[in-house]
C-alpha cells in the first residue's frame, strides 16, 4: 500500500466568529479571546459567547447555550 502524503492548503482560511463575523486573529491582537463551541465546533469570540469553560477554554455559541453538552460552560 502506498504511503499517503499530507497536503495542506497554501493559504489558511480566515478564522471568523460564527456569530458576529469578526476576524478572530484581529480580535486576539486586541486581547479578546475566542474558543470553539463544544457542541458545533464553530469558533466564537468572547463578545458573543453564551458561556465559558475555563478548564477547556471553550466558548459555547448562543445557539447551543441550553444544550446538555454545554452544561460545563457556565461562566
Amino acid at each position: 500500500m502506498p504511503k499517503l502524503k499530507k497536503h495542506r492548503h497554501p493559504v489558511d482560511p480566515p478564522r471568523i466568529c460564527v456569530v458576529c463575523g469578526e476576524d478572530l486573529d484581529e480580535l486576539a491582537e486586541e486581547g479578546i479571546p475566542y474558543g470553539d463551541c463544544p457542541v458545533c465546533g464553530y469558533l466564537v469570540c468572547e463578545n458573543c459567547e453564551a458561556g465559558y469553560d475555563p478548564g477547556t477554554g471553550q466558548f459555547v455559541c448562543p445557539r447551543h447555550a441550553d444544550d446538555p453538552r454545554a452544561v460545563h460552560c457556565t461562566e
